[in-house]
């Protein structure tokens, strides 16, 4: 399958333009971060991260200011996904008070605004319900055990009990349950639908960790490159992965998105893929100048990458679809790894071409320039001592 045959575009007629371009992009991208800075997730930071389901349309002013007047002002409180399903997504930046445990049930006992002791059946676990069934007339323990299983997957299934009247209504809920769940429990406003709690001293950690996969990623890059090509090709192909991550950081901190551990999983996969790319478009170049030897070394290029356009085009395009579908329709908890595929898939496919194959030109011509250098330099001596000897013989 070929979208285009015998194409004779010269790229490299472009090459120092986009040099310059993608000199000026990077330094822009550097400054964005610089200024800007990045949005780090709690993966990176600490702190706590909660998704919770309320039975009416929440007021997401008095959330903030319920966490405020608690103390917790290091917040971020927004509605999430459908609108109709009244979710609200919070997250607590890391706190010395915070740090020696997870604050999740204080959190929630703020957000439930009771002072209620009774445990809540919106978030109360499964050995908590069955306990205080175990007590009711004509239940075993047995019984108990069932009954709470039965509540908890209708409570899944439904997210959130607004009374007790929907527990009621659970095929396989006798009447003496829930007569002792109306002195036992409470049904709060609320039901926790995810949680998530990192200290700081991991969030540290996990920065170390993602910097060094990161680079490490492209030193194993630099030294496969130059294994099977030469190492000039390899730094050429390192260049062009450093101006993919450089350029993807600064549009990631200009849209402030949110740097999390799959967005590092999406930045390894961006350095894969751009690389893969650079070593098909080196391969047709190593062919062509091993069978071309004296030819022009920016025609070879153009050539091999003429001949690789195709294949280059189709896997970009049919990549980039997927990711774009994913980035449109996956939800706010995939865009930010989407968002980097979605502009990463486009920035190093330009690498490949324009980054990466123009490098191999200068490299290549920088070693002609200083021999041709040394020739004129020793040619100027040279023809003093000759001027010298006739002058002397005359």
């Amino acid at each position: 399958m070929r979208l285009f045959s015998n194409t004779h575009i010269d790229f490299m007629r472009l090459a120092r333009a986009c040099i310059a371009a993608s000199a000026i992009a990077v330094l822009a991208s550097v400054a964005v971060v610089v200024v800007r800075g990045l949005n780090m997730g709690i993966e990176f930071t600490g702190g706590t991260e909660l998704q919770v389901r309320y039975g009416d349309r929440p007021d997401v002013g008095a959330v903030r200011a319920a966490l405020a007047a608690a103390g917790m002002t290091s917040q971020v409180v927004t509605t999430i996904g459908d609108p109709a399903e009244h979710e609200v997504y919070i997250r607590l930046g890391s706190r010395e008070a915070d740090a020696r445990e997870n604050p999740t049930e204080r959190i929630l006992a703020i957000l439930r605004g009771t002072t209620d002791s009774r445990p809540d059946l919106n978030l109360a676990d499964e050995a908590t319900v069955a306990g205080l069934l175990a007590g009711a007339p004509g239940l075993s323990a047995e019984d108990a055990r069932r009954v709470a299983e039965a509540i908890l997957a209708a409570r899944r299934e439904q997210v959130i009990f607004r009374t007790l009247d929907d527990v009621a209504a659970i095929p396989g809920v006798p009447s003496a349950a829930i007569d002792a769940l109306a002195s036992g429990v409470t049904v709060g406003p609320l039901a926790l639908r995810s949680q998530s709690y990192i200290g700081p001293a991991v969030g540290k950690e996990l920065v170390t960790k993602a910097q060094l996969a990161v680079v490490g990623s492209m030193v194993g890059m630099l030294l496969y490159i130059w294994l099977r090509f030469q190492f000039q090709w390899g730094l050429a192909a390192v260049v062009a992965l450093l101006h993919d991550v450089l350029v993807m950081l600064g549009l990631f901190s200009l849209f402030r998105q949110e740097m999390s551990l799959p967005v590092v999983a999406a930045f390894l996969t961006l350095v894969g893929y751009s690389v893969n790319d650079t070593v098909v478009v080196f391969d047709r170049i190593r062919e062509l100048v091993k069978s071309q030897p004296s030819g022009d070394f920016p025609s070879v290029i153009n050539e091999a990458i003429n001949r690789t356009l195709s294949r280059t085009t189709i896997t970009s395009f049919l990549t980039w679809i997927v990711v774009l579908a994913l980035f449109l329709f996956g939800g706010e908890a995939l865009r930010p790894f989407s968002f980097v595929l979605v502009f990463g898939i486009i920035v190093g496919t330009y690498s490949s071409i324009f980054v990466a194959s123009p490098l191999l030109i200068l490299w290549r011509r920088a070693p002609a320039k200083r021999a041709g250098a040394a020739v004129s330099g020793d040619a100027k001596p040279q023809a003093e001592r000759r001027a010298r000897k006739v002058r002397t013989s005359g």
